[in-house]
Formats: C-alpha cells, structure tokens, sequence
C-alpha cells in the first residue's frame, strides 16, 4: 500500500517462504510474527492464491511482547520445475485501539487506511535436489555506473549428486560472467563473478536485463569432465531466473530531493498556465519588454529579473551561462517548465538591452540589433 506506515510486526522470514518438495502431499511452512510493542497487535494474511494455500490462523490479536506463529500449507499439486510461480502473502497490521477491543471483523472494518501497516512475502517452490542460487530474485548492481560493476551469485549443490550449471545474460555485450559454465560436486558450492559493463548502456530505459541460471543433474557414473553440453542435450534442464536491479547509490536520493522541491515550490505567477512551452516562453518575452519601456521612460535602475526553471527527473541537466551584468541559469524539460521571479540589479538601460538580446541568443533567436 503507498504511503503505509513502517511494519511494527517482527517478521521471520524477513522476505521469503520457503516450500520444499516432493509437492505430492501438504507442504507447510512457518511464518513467526513478534510484537515488540506495549499495545496490541491486529494482524491479517493474506495470499495471491487463494486456492493453494492454508494458513492458519489467518488472523488475530499478538499481545504486547509477545510472538505467534502461523502455519502455510501449500496444497499437493504437480510441480513443473520450469514453471515460473509468481505466489506473494501479504501480511497486514495495525495498533490495537485501547478498551473494548473490537471484534477482528469490526476492527478491520472501521481500519483507516493510513493506520495499515502491510509486508509481502515471496514463495520460494522448490525440490530438495534442485540447486539453490543466491540471491533467490533480485541481482543488484550498485552504481555510480562510472566504471564495470561486479555482482556475485552463490550456487549451492545440496543434492549428494553432481549439478552441472551454466549461466547466460540477456544482453551478452554487456555482462561479462566467471565461470559460466561448470559442475557442482556433490554439497559443494561455487561463487559466480558477474561485471556489468555500463558502456553505451542506457539506465533510464525500461529494465528487462536477467540472467537465466541452467542445471542438470549428472546421473550416477557420469563422468563430470565429460562435454557439458551433451549432459544439458539428454538431462531433464531446471531453468533458474535472476532479475537485474540496477541501483544508482546517491543520485536516486537527490533526484528525489528535487522532485519534492520543485513539486512543493509554487511560482508567484504563470503568465498562460494552459499553454506550450514556446507560446509561456512568448508571453514572457512580450512581458519583459513591457517592463523595459516602463523601466526606460521612468528612469529606473531597479529591475526583476524573470528567471525560467525547469527540471528533467531523467537526467538532472542545468546549463549556466554568464553575460557581462547578469548571470543566466536555465534547467530545461521537456514538460516543466515554471516561471520564478528573482531581484536583480542593473545600472544603465543598456544592460537591460543586453539582457533582452542575450534571452534571444540563448535562444537561437535574432537578437534586436539583427532585426
């Protein structure tokens, strides 16, 4: 839920359920809810499926200090190794409100919903022979993308056969992996490099790179050094899915830092607010030559000087440019674009000239001496 208040419930396991196989009878699994609070705790669960899961209870009070377990069964069902299972519970909480305590239905149904506090867990499906790959979802690559980037992926073997693996990038031009292709020993277990290469790669678009994770189990007798891909032709291969997360450390945490000020900023005036960008740009320059008789037939040396702002949450681009007098900052967008008046100081007519010549030369406009 967006916006919701931080989880106040201990959760154990913090991010996934694990659900080990053979999946022909019930499967259970344990999640541990802690209360570390003074006050009571209403809790509820619930799941993406329904109709696969049992949990039990579902719902209830945790008292303060206090800690409740609660039981998944996942239902019997033919597992398919190759099958991507997508199951997510959700875990919802809120602060108990003081004496009388209210029925789990009427506490739920009077709920405001900035008091939720929710958690999702993943399901992990799995047989006990298949190969474990850490991280379980996500590869995280932490910028600034400067330089290649190494990640590190775990295999472990937990079978008492030997696992074959090879490991592919969806973009081959731009990861570089060591080792990727070997054989796991029986309970042995291998650390995998992955370099992510950022060269002529563009961060801002949509995020589709993964890294697909193959194994097969060697039969016994299997000679290991024998070809690896003749022993991914005739074994039964289990496909394995990583996402790539690519995080940029500090600029994300800037950029959101602008978003918030130049969303909360409210310019004193907005000349056509229902206008392009180039007609608001018009109706501006139309303004400060109005201001530039006015200023010319009293005599003034006084003037505010109209400073436009914009702001590409993309790329954070600003441009500075300096003319004798005045110093001309413009951000621009390709969306925003929002009119700031600033004071500024001029001694002479001409320097307000120059300052209407200098906005149409920033524009690639003729300046007046040209016309």
């Amino acid at each position: 839920m967006a916006g919701s208040p931080a989880q106040v419930l201990q959760i154990d396991p913090k991010n996934e359920l694990v659900f080990e196989g053979p999946f022909v009878d019930v499967v259970t699994s344990y999640i541990k809810l802690t209360n570390p609070l003074d006050r009571a705790v209403g809790f509820k669960i619930k799941t993406t499926v329904p109709k696969c899961y049992c949990v039990k209870p579902s719902n209830g009070y945790i008292e303060p200090h206090q800690s409740i377990e609660v039981a998944v069964m996942l239902q019997p069902f033919n597992y398919n190794a190759a099958e991507k299972f997508n199951h997510k519970f959700m875990i919802q909480s809120i602060i108990a409100p003081d004496d009388p305590r209210p029925t789990m239905e009427q506490l739920w149904k009077d709920a405001p919903r900035s008091k939720l506090m929710d958690s999702r867990l993943f399901c992990l499906l799995r047989l006990p022979e298949e190969l474990l790959v850490e991280p379980s979802r996500d590869l995280v690559f932490e910028g600034p993308f400067v330089k290649p980037i190494t990640s590190v992926i775990k295999l472990i073997n937990p079978s008492s056969h030997n696992i074959c693996f090879r490991i592919t990038a969806s973009s081959p031009d731009h990861f570089s992996i060591t080792p990727s292709m070997g054989v796991l020993s029986a309970h042995g277990n291998s650390e995998i490099s992955v370099v992510f290469h950022p060269n002529d790669f563009d961060l801002t678009a949509k995020n589709r790179e993964r890294m697909l994770i193959q194994s097969v189990i060697a039969s016994e007798g299997t000679d290991p050094k024998m070809d690896q891909t003749v022993l991914f032709k005739e074994g039964k291969v289990t496909d394995y899915y990583l996402k790539c997360v690519f995080k940029n450390t500090g600029i994300e945490e800037r950029i959101e830092v602008s978003k918030h000020q130049v969303a909360s900023s409210k310019p004193p005036h907005d000349v056509c607010m229902g206008k392009t960008d180039i007609e608001k740009l018009m109706a501006e320059i139309s303004m400060l030559r109005q201001e530039n008789a006015a200023l010319k037939k009293s005599g003034s040396t006084s003037y505010c000087l109209a400073d436009s702002f914009g702001i590409n949450f993309s790329h954070v681009h600003f441009k500075l440019k300096r003319f004798p007098d005045l110093l001309w900052v413009t951000w621009f967008s390709s969306q925003l674009f929002t009119n700031i008046r600033i004071g500024y100081s001029f001694t002479t007519y001409s320097s307000l000239r120059y300052m209407s010549n200098a906005y149409r030369v920033w524009w690639g406009w003729p300046s007046q001496s040209q016309r």
